[in-house]
């Protein structure tokens, strides 16, 4: 016998309607089922609402509720991440891309090992002694703009000098050419700072070269 829940009355167990107030008794739901509205329990990952052709699980894979994700399996949508798997939007980085790199290419890059210089200072340093400081700065701005310009396989500083030596200065002018277009791609624009630099380079004014190196890496720092 199975009572009404709504009136009370006593009904045969095979009955689908009360016989005294014509309530219509649900029928019993496979396992896997919601099983009570009002506690809102999903066993096992079941689907909801329940499904019997659904492969067992919630919304598109992972569950809604009992099964892991929010939608698409696992992330927040469409698997691992908050967007588009694994990072902030489009697979893990800021937007667009990997982890450093703003909008379009990953969380912003800081630059923890570059410190804005002084150009006044270093020129008169470089004046001071008698060059040797030009050297220790060629050294510097060769890498910082290496970096800046996200070029880890560039020749180093050190390697730069060496073959400044060597070539009794020649390898100076091929140098002054890349700065050049380096210090554009910091700046991101299409500039010509390489035949400038280069230009500098020939009639002996490469201080002068070096002053504007520096001056774009303190400008991508602020």
């Amino acid at each position: 016998m199975k009572k009404c829940g709504r009136c009370g009355a006593a009904n045969a167990d095979g009955s689908k309607f009360c016989v005294e107030c014509g309530l219509p008794f649900t029928a019993p739901q496979p396992e896997g089922a919601m099983q009570n509205q009002n506690n809102g329990a999903l066993p096992r990952g079941g689907a909801y609402p329940y499904d019997p052709n659904s492969d067992g699980r919630g919304r598109n894979g992972g569950g809604y509720q009992n099964g892991g994700g929010y939608q698409n399996g696992g992330g927040y949508q469409n698997g691992g991440g908050y967007r588009n798997g694994g990072g902030y939007q489009n697979a893990g980085g800021y937007r667009n891309g990997a982890p450093n790199g703003g909008e379009n290419g990953g969380p912003e890059i800081i630059y923890t090992n570059i410190q804005p210089r002084s150009i006044p200072i270093a020129i008169i340093l470089s004046i001071v002694t008698c060059g040797i400081y030009v050297i220790y700065w060629i050294y510097t701005l060769n890498n910082e703009i290496n970096e800046l310009a996200q070029d880890p396989m560039a020749t180093g500083g050190g390697m730069v000098i060496l073959l400044n030596i060597v070539t009794c200065g020649i390898y100076s002018w091929y140098w002054y050419y890349k700065m050049g277009e380096k210090c554009d791609y910091i700046s991101q624009k299409n500039g010509s700072s390489n035949v400038l630099f280069l230009i500098l380079g020939l009639f002996g004014l490469g201080l002068i070269a070096l002053c504007l190196m520096q001056d774009t890496i303190n400008k991508a720092l602020q």
